[in-house]
């Protein structure tokens, strides 16, 4: 079993949406070139919604169209409809993410359509990608947990990921977006992927919100189920505007400690990626929501939060 872990990195985008003082593009584009600095291959850049629902991501067309070409770098960018993935591709993204929610209430709460009506748009943007050769991931919002419906049951998601699968064999990414999952429900959610739909290891990736801090947990029995593609942000940053109360994502420089401790190998210089996280943490809101920048440079994370709020 494969000892290298990819870690996309979500900063940019799930980690920037929910903050409320406008970070300008300029700065953007230097943290994307921290995280690749830092050894990130896989950084989700932007996402291509309306700027009336995410107004910190308007400049999403201008931010894919400066993203620097740097050598190993794969950008991507999250759609939740075919305009979006007009205007991603237009800015030249070839890598996608298109989401739906595991749950209906979820769906129309993040989305504004039933989970139905999403399928039919993932089916239209598939038709478009295989023409236009982009590869898609398909994101699972509140695969775990919704704030509306409670705990979702694995056969929810099967059912999804069947439905899904249907239209075409793209990856999947299973997302606890309000950090309530459980590491038995992670494992569930794996192994019943494998057995019922005959998934491989590679065609899943774990994305794990760090609310109530099992994000470490649940991405650890993820590991030991083969699983070795996981989404995180660095400082932690994040958070949806959908899910009341929910924090940020698992923090990258988190991840990448526990991975490196266990032995697997991610390309990553965790320095340097520490790095990135104290540039991150000046566009957050909240105090620093994650661990290792704590432990290893207490100075930054108690000058964040000495610093007025806007």
């Amino acid at each position: 079993m494969s000892q290298h872990v990819t870690i996309e990195d979500v900063t940019p985008r799930d980690g920037l949406q929910n903050e409320p003082t406008p970070v300008p593009l300029a700065q953007k584009l230097l943290l994307i070139q921290k995280l690749a600095a830092a050894g990130i291959t896989h950084i989700q850049a932007t996402s291509f919604v309306h700027p009336k629902w995410v107004p910190q991501l308007a400049d999403a067309d201008q931010l894919a169209k400066d993203l620097p070409p740097l050598p190993g770098v794969q950008y991507s960018a999250l759609i939740p409809n075919l305009r979006g993935y007009e205007r991603a591709v237009a800015a030249g993204i070839r890598h996608l993410e298109f989401v739906l929610s595991a749950s209906e209430s979820f769906n129309h709460r993040n989305l504004n359509r039933s989970l139905q009506e999403s399928l039919a748009l993932l089916e239209q943007v598939t038709q478009r990608a295989l023409s236009d050769g982009v590869t898609l991931r398909v994101g699972f919002s509140v695969s775990f947990h919704c704030p509306f419906e409670g705990r979702i049951s694995t056969q929810a998601v099967v059912k999804l990921a069947r439905e899904c699968r249907a239209i075409h064999p793209w990856r999947l990414a299973l997302c606890d977006s309000d950090g309530m999952g459980f590491p038995n429900q992670v494992r569930d959610a794996v192994r019943a992927l494998r057995d019922d739909l005959r998934m491989q290891n590679a065609e899943i990736a774990l994305h794990f919100h760090d609310t109530y801090g099992r994000g470490l947990s649940n991405s650890l029995v993820g590991l030991e189920e083969g699983i070795r593609e996981f989404d995180a942000t660095t400082a932690g940053l994040g958070g949806c505007p959908y899910c009341p109360g929910a924090s940020g994502n698992l923090a990258t420089e988190d991840l990448v400690d526990l991975l490196h401790g266990l032995g697997y190998q991610t390309g990553i210089d965790l320095e340097k990626l520490l790095d990135a996280a104290e540039f991150a943490l000046q566009f957050s809101s909240r105090p620093y929501q994650g661990h290792l920048l704590r432990a290893m440079r207490p100075g930054t994370c108690q000058k964040n939060e000495l610093r007025p709020v806007p």
